[in-house]
């Protein structure tokens, strides 16, 4: 015994010389060379987190959601100390300060690595290794990244995330949001930055891009959907000129039949002069939170008239003002966010300044907006957050249980959480325009915003016929579909471009309707669990070394390849992955690995779909929430197994984050050519499928949903 006691006693004092050790929330704090570092376990990532100047509590930043602490155990092997989860081991040698990240398995992901502390920053450093992807487009639009950015720009976003092939994913927070962090991985390290004597490194392990999104968004909030009308198309223009206008464009798109769920408006709803000539101290009379009477005389009864034709209400917001009164408020309140200069921007972070920006908007609301485009606020790095949060507060009060939905010039961490869209600025009308809005949108979807955008035919200039139509065409297959163009330019209202143009533009439409249920049901998949719904080809063909870096291709979910054509003259090459594909029009059937050569007319675009794919498809609609007698139809892809969910909801609450969603879960037996369905959820609403149509290859055959079933081929 008096052995025993004494051999304790002997270790207690080893382990008093490396550290000393304290029990926290959500994990441990040890003392390491003068240093406190804590270990934490929250969200279901780890938490290195260093302060040199108190408490190494882990910080708190808007970019985290609500916190959650995950299961842990206490590793104390002096001088060795650390956690355990479930998802793996976070370690810190006392002795030698070093560090080191394992995963389940216990294989180390990474090892030695070190911080330092400076005068006002820290640097956490580790040897470098593997491919890098995530932190937003604003260093390049490769999707394979060697540093990250600090800011956002028009179009522009720099995220301090990433995702290393290597099998992690790493996420910085610093104690300014506006500061962000930032990484560089060169000279064989990967250093992150971090402003000021304190820093979060959160880490998880992550074998694949889905597990880094999977853990991204555990840590920073699920992505909402937007309303099912905003998966249709919106169509946007600098220039509506009165009333009269707005009627002949609503005629000529239902007349022509050209499907629409949104018109979306520029200054001129709101006021009759842009503001970019208004001085610092504002303008007697500037109109900021009405409606202007020469589009809008009977705001809200032109707003219902538009809702009654299946078309919503988007309008432009700034982030400043223009009124000379509304500005004198502002400065005496000290709500402008940089009162030293010219600017008139709104410091949206300060909640008196958010109060008194709902109360007038307000009215707005009540006469029937649906939505807001939010542009021009990266004036700060967290703008779009605190804008959004006045927004979102707002149309709760107004409307509850409706949707947000706003369409944003850049993104920060944390803002999916509102049912997001992000367009990539104001960019030419050019092919070389076109060809980057795909490098924007992936490293969008891989960065943590799920909805990107961009004006479709390029905001600047007035495109060519033929890029203007495959401009429509890739967007079929962009999560948000939305053109727009600037004042002095050809609208990009299909009816203006030729009846060739518009018969290829109607077709595109018509596609991106058909393909509703799908992407809807993506929308689904990516709150439930991170996976985007525009995908990289890496994503699905890691060791596909063709598809490291592709852009000009790209996944809808894992079943639905796009291949647009991003140049003139209708040709184009097209990879396809070692798998087994049909064209997703002619289904032929292609084995890859092969790079095909296509050659397409006007209204053609190259689709390919996976085999396994279960693809449902609706009957076209001219929009979103017309009710249609027509059956669902079920594409099956053979020649492999294959399962996807179909959800369907009422596609305007938050109901579904709370279960009331029906999903009809179909199953492909390919060697039994059976396809079986089951259905579960309690949303049982008059827009749900009733009649099913399955086709497989060029048999038909029919059914009826809303219960379990099967069919034989």
């Amino acid at each position: 015994m008096k052995k025993l006691v004494l051999l304790l006693l002997t270790a207690l004092q080893s382990a008093a010389t490396y550290a000393q050790v304290t029990k926290a929330p959500n994990g441990i704090i040890v003392t390491v060379k003068g240093h406190q570092v804590g270990l934490f376990a929250t969200n279901a990532t780890f938490c290195l987190s260093l302060n040199d100047s108190a408490a190494p509590l882990p910080i708190k930043s808007i970019f985290i959601d609500n916190q959650t602490s995950s299961p842990y155990t206490v590793i104390s092997t002096p001088p060795l100390y650390g956690i355990k989860t479930a998802f793996g081991k976070l370690l810190i040698n006392t002795g030698t300060g070093t560090w080191s990240l394992y995963d389940p398995a216990n294989k180390a992901l990474i090892q030695d690595g070190s911080y330092q502390f400076s005068d006002s920053a820290t640097a956490i450093i580790y040897p470098a290794a593997g491919t890098c992807y995530g932190s937003g487009n604003i260093t390049s639009k490769d999707l394979t990244k060697d540093k990250s950015g600090s800011a956002v720009n028009n179009g522009l976003a720099g995220i301090p995330y990433l995702w290393n092939n290597t099998g992690y994913s790493a996420f910085g927070v610093s104690v300014d949001d506006n500061a962000p962090a930032t990484w560089n991985n060169a000279g064989q390290q990967l250093t992150w930055k971090y402003r000021a004597k304190a820093a979060n490194l959160y880490l998880w392990p992550a074998s694949t891009i889905y597990d880094g999104a999977k853990g991204y968004v555990q840590l920073t909030g699920k992505p909402k959907l937007p309303p099912r009308w905003a998966f249709g198309y919106l169509q946007s223009q600098w220039g509506w000129e009165d009333s009269t206008y707005i009627a002949n464009v609503l005629n000529k798109f239902r007349s022509h039949k050209l499907p629409v769920d949104a018109f979306i408006f520029d200054f001129e709803w709101y006021t009759t002069t842009p503001d970019y000539t208004v001085a610092k101290e504002g303008k007697e009379g500037y109109s900021d939170f009405n409606f202007n009477p020469k589009l809008f005389p009977h705001p809200a009864k032109q707003i219902a008239d538009l809702k009654a034709e299946g078309v919503k209400f988007i309008g432009i917001r700034k982030p400043r003002l223009g009124n000379n009164l509304l500005l004198d408020t502002a400065r005496k309140n000290g709500w402008l966010s940089h009162p030293e200069s010219d600017s008139r921007d709104l410091n949206f972070s300060n909640a008196q300044a958010r109060k008194w920006f709902e109360e007038r908007t307000k009215p707005m609301l009540q006469k029937g907006v649906d939505a807001w485009w939010d542009d021009e606020g990266e004036s700060y790095y967290t703008c779009y957050y605190w804008w959004n949060t006045a927004q979102y507060h707002l149309l709760n009060q107004v409307r509850p249980n409706y949707r947000h939905f706003t369409i944003n010039r850049a993104f920060s961490p944390g803002n999916q959480r509102f049912g997001y869209c992000t367009w990539d600025g104001d960019i030419q009308s050019s092919w070389a325009s076109l060809a980057d809005v795909p490098k924007d949108l992936l490293n969008f979807s891989l960065a943590g915003m799920y909805y990107g955008a961009c004006d479709i035919g390029g905001f600047h200039g007035t495109p060519e016929k033929e890029t203007l139509v495959r401009w429509f065409q890739a967007g079929v297959f962009f999560p948000i579909m939305r053109s727009h163009s600037d004042l002095g330019t050809t609208a990009r209202f299909p009816y203006l471009w030729g009846e060739d143009g518009e018969a290829a533009m109607r077709k595109a439409l018509e596609l991106r309707y058909r393909l509703l249920p799908y992407t809807y049901s993506l929308g689904h998949e990516a709150y439930n669990t991170g996976a985007p719904i525009m995908r990289p080809l890496v994503m699905e063909y890691p060791a596909d070394p063709a598809v490291a870096n592709m852009t000009d291709e790209w996944l809808l979910g894992k079943g639905v390849l796009a291949a647009p054509l991003l140049n003139a003259g209708g040709k184009r090459t097209v990879y396809l992955p070692a798998d087994t594909w049909y064209d997703y029009f002619s289904g032929e059937e292609v084995h890859g690995p092969k790079t095909i050569a296509v050659d397409k007319q006007l209204d053609e675009i190259p689709v390919y779909v996976r085999a396994g794919t279960i693809l449902p498809l609706s009957p076209v609609v001219q929009y979103s929430e017309q009710a249609s007698t027509a059956p669902l139809e079920i594409h099956i892809y053979p020649g492999k197994n294959g399962r996807f969910n179909m959800v369907e909801d009422d596609g305007t609450s938050y109901n579904y984050t709370k279960g009331t969603t029906r999903t009809t879960t179909f199953v492909w037996d390919d060697a039994a050519k059976t396809l079986s369905w089951k259905v579960s959820g309690a949303y049982a609403g008059k827009n749900t499928y009733k009649a099913v149509k399955i086709v497989l290859g060029k048999e038909e055959k029919n059914a009826l949903i809303g219960k379990d079933g099967r069919v034989n081929f």
